[in-house]
């Protein structure tokens, strides 16, 4: 189908909900984008931050469904295009798709495959960029995805997180902790148990330890990293900034382990209920542990953390 379009055509985008999913999408996105694709993407409302150094138009997706289908009708009128990517897994996004006239491609899951356009068959069970990179095989020439996402990092972020660090003590000399997944998978949490007993091993060898939470999330950072620095109010474009600066960052599965990684520094990534196969950080230079299952102890992870780090400067 590649070959059918003219270069520079227009097509409309419906990004995943969640931030991690977001960044796994980026090389499908760009994959699209140096073939000639225009996309404009739809998404939450922190997506027009996550991707503000893209150079793409990005669209904000209302709550409610009449909002949506207009913001969809809207889009495909003033981009004189009927074709959508869903990089959701939904019935919900492909119903609101058709009812604004488009015509969705997609996987077929949660019974929708009757509304899609195009349907790529079911969600395949490999890694979730290899999963969105495929959505996009018709429309772009054959190809597999680097074997790291880099998402773009805007000079106004870079700035705001060199001045914030410079007026606040680490520079970068610090480790990033992302100790707050959210909610359950299958009924178990997300969170690593043990982010306070590293941080204060990490303080005891002499590393700062910095944290940035999201809206809402300050007061339960302050209770798993009492001696952290936090940064608050930071956009997600900053939040990648800070991780390009940090000797290391610990995560999660969460969005903020695979923002870190795309800002091409060490992250170490801790898995407990899910599954690494499809959700670790797609990057070079990430180490995996825990998975299927059980959490790494803080043993472990010490033995780990602890060899990856730079020998600091001895004194004097």
């Amino acid at each position: 189908m590649a070959g059918s379009q003219a270069r520079g055509d227009s097509l409309l985008l419906r990004l995943p909900n969640y931030v991690g999913d977001a960044v796994m999408a980026w090389p499908a996105i760009s994959r699209l984008v140096e073939s000639g694709w225009q996309p404009t993407l739809i998404g939450r409302n922190w997506a027009r931050d996550l991707f503000s150094a893209s150079g793409l138009a990005v669209l904000a997706y209302p709550t409610a469904t009449t909002q949506r289908v207009a913001t969809l009708r809207g889009a495909a009128r003033e981009r004189l295009t009927r074709s959508i990517i869903l990089l959701t897994h939904s019935f919900s996004s492909a119903l609101e798709a058709r009812l604004a006239g488009l015509r969705p491609t997609g996987f077929r899951k949660d019974g929708r495959g009757w509304l899609l356009a195009e349907a790529m068959g079911p969600l395949p069970p490999e890694h979730q960029v290899l999963a969105y990179w495929r959505l996009a095989d018709r429309r772009c020439p054959a190809g597999l995805p680097e074997p790291a996402i880099r998402l773009p990092i805007s000079d106004q972020s870079r700035s705001r997180i060199a001045m914030l660090l410079s007026a606040q003590g680490p520079h970068d000399r610090f480790v990033l902790l992302c100790p707050q997944a959210g909610g359950q998978h299958r009924g178990h949490s997300k969170d690593w148990p043990h982010f306070a007993e590293l941080a204060a091993e990490l303080h005891r060898a002499g590393w700062s330890t910095v944290a940035a939470p999201g809206p809402g999330e300050a007061e339960a950072f302050r209770a798993r990293l009492p001696d952290s620095l936090l940064f608050t109010g930071l956009g997600l474009n900053e939040v990648a900034a800070l991780a390009e600066r940090a000797s290391l960052t610990v995560a999660n599965d969460c969005g903020l382990g695979h923002l870190a990684a795309s800002a091409g520094r060490p992250v170490i990534s801790l898995f407990g209920s899910t599954e690494p196969a499809r959700t670790r950080p797609w990057s070079d230079r990430s180490t995996v542990l825990g998975g299927g299952g059980r959490w790494p102890t803080l043993q472990t992870t010490l033995e780990t953390v602890l060899p990856s780090l730079e020998p600091l400067p001895a004194a004097g």
